[in-house]
């Protein structure tokens, strides 16, 4: 079973290997339109700052209540609305600002799950929607969601070369 150290691990892992992928990139490079399916590498980011953020913000109240705030439901009840909601929200921001919001958002989310009690985040079913405990979730949720991206970052950067 995962702990909250472990997941914490493997989400500071996968982001180190996003990272670095992204590294020899320079803001034009990270900025240019049509990259990734439609998208430009820094909407990629903005993506997953957007559903990272959306995690933080219904974390607590799912945690203590087993509710998810009706709000937040309705926002990603359609995901391919909200992606674009999110990515325009963020569209102002430089590829090296978009690089910080991720990284403020994910400092956050550690922040929350570290402060909670060990056998709260090891509690199973924690709210209706999710049987698995906390870390299982941060690793399905976020950490497999940016693999994922991550995989298709590597591929659109392989195809340009």
């Amino acid at each position: 079973m995962a702990t909250l150290a472990s997941a914490a691990e493997q989400l500071e892992a996968t982001r180190a290997e996003l990272l670095s992928l992204l590294a020899s990139l320079d803001e034009a490079a990270l900025d240019q339109p049509g990259r990734v399916d439609g998208w430009s590498i820094k909407n990629v980011l903005a993506h997953l700052a957007a559903w990272e953020e959306w995690v933080v913000q219904v974390l607590p109240q799912r945690m203590a209540s087993g509710t998810t705030p009706d709000n937040f439901r309705e926002r990603a009840t359609n995901e391919d609305r909200f992606n674009a909601l999110e990515v325009a929200e963020r569209a102002e921001l430089t590829p090296g600002e978009q690089l910080m919001e991720l990284e403020r958002v994910r400092a956050e989310l550690l922040s929350y799950v570290r402060s909670l009690p060990a056998a709260e985040a090891q509690r199973r079913n924690p709210w209706p929607e999710w049987p698995g405990t906390l870390p299982e979730y941060l690793l399905e949720a976020l950490r497999d969601h940016e693999a994922e991206h991550l995989g298709t970052l590597r591929a659109a950067l392989a195809a340009r070369e």
